[in-house]
């Protein structure tokens, strides 16, 4: 029976060779790895389905996102001859130490401590009672110095039993400490709790301890509208459009004016709004939803009013540096696309 299987599979290979070449070739061709990453325009996400509240305005808030394939060899190729399409080398992706997965951990870190800056200004601007519950404290980056087991992603407990309250309280401990000391850190992964040393060292005369840390602050509200996020999202820059959108659901006084908006920015607990990367390709998904108007940061808008000359866009386009700045900007041009 084996000898039987044996023949026929040998029959099939010989009389069907070329093809088989042809499909190992095909499949090895579309896996050879190149080292780099594409991005070129992506799209927009419409905040209806992201927040949680029954309000819809009558427009609509979307946030801007960049497009991103592997750079298998097909592509890069493609990429090569394509204008809107932009190669770049992983490496310049992150840290020399890291690999690509811990650049991933802290893109969404900074996406998920995007959407809480995002909630606290909304609710500080609707003058909506909150209170603050918790604050976590995630390791955003470590350098190879400190010697210590933390990996981007891991949530700080305390350091020497010390409960880590504040960045700036544990920058002032460490500043009490000399160089080559070594400070107990306690730390979560995976929800199981761990403890490891860091070793501080100087740089230019300064001490560190080689982390650089992030915060997300969780908020309680009897008016409770929360985001809701996926694995896959990255990034700090949809604060500004998830603070716009909290806003009008706890306000309901539709400051859409009926348009569609798309836009970008990150955003900090005081509202402003900061530059963000990639602005080209944000506009181009903007104008591929047909948006009315495209909000972006102030220290982009340079940059969004060229490209748009370039590729001959007809949106109106408006740069902006702080929360209520984007809220007068939307009121002022929400009345001119009333009247037309």
């Amino acid at each position: 029976m084996a000898n039987k299987i044996y023949a026929k599979i040998k029959n099939y290979i010989k009389e069907n060779y070329r093809f088989l070449i042809s499909v190992i070739l095909i499949i090895t061709f579309f896996n050879i790895d190149t080292g780099y990453s594409i991005y070129k325009p992506g799209g927009v996400i419409n905040m209806d389905k992201r927040i949680t509240s029954e309000y819809k305005s009558e427009g609509s808030f979307n946030m801007a996102y960049v497009g991103y394939m592997k750079g298998k060899l097909p592509f890069y190729l493609i990429g090569k001859i394509n204008p809107s399409w932009e190669l770049v080398k992983n490496t310049s992706l992150k840290e020399t130490n890291e690999t690509i997965e811990d650049a991933n951990t802290r893109d969404h870190l900074d996406y998920l401590s995007a959407s809480k800056n995002a909630k606290i200004v909304a609710y500080k601007y609707s003058n909506t009672p909150f209170t603050i519950s918790e604050t976590h404290f995630y390791v955003n980056y470590i350098t190879e110095e400190s010697k210590s087991d933390l990996k981007v992603g891991d949530e700080l407990v305390s350091y020497d039993d010390i409960k880590i309250t504040s960045t700036d309280d544990f920058k002032n401990y460490i500043s009490t400490k000399n160089e080559n000391d070594k400070i107990k850190i306690t730390y979560k992964r995976e929800d199981k709790e761990r403890t490891t040393e860091l070793t501080l060292y100087k740089e230019e005369n300064s001490l560190y301890a080689g982390l650089v840390i992030i915060s997300e602050k969780d908020i309680i509200s009897d008016t409770n509208i929360d985001i809701k996020t996926k694995d896959s999202e990255s990034g700090p820059s949809g604060g500004l459009i998830m603070a716009l959108s909290i806003y009008d659901a706890l306000t309901k006084e539709d400051i859409t004016y009926g348009m569609k908006i798309v836009g970008t920015g990150t955003i900090d607990e005081e509202g402003n709004v900061g530059k963000i990367g990639s602005v080209t390709y944000k506009l181009a998904s903007a104008v591929k939803a047909k948006a009315d108007i495209f909000l972006c940061p102030a220290d982009n808008l340079e940059e969004a009013l060229t490209y748009a000359k370039e590729k001959k866009y007809k949106i109106t386009i408006k740069g902006v540096s702080t929360f209520e700045e984007a809220l007068n900007t939307l009121k002022e041009e929400g009345e001119k696309y009333e009247t037309n």
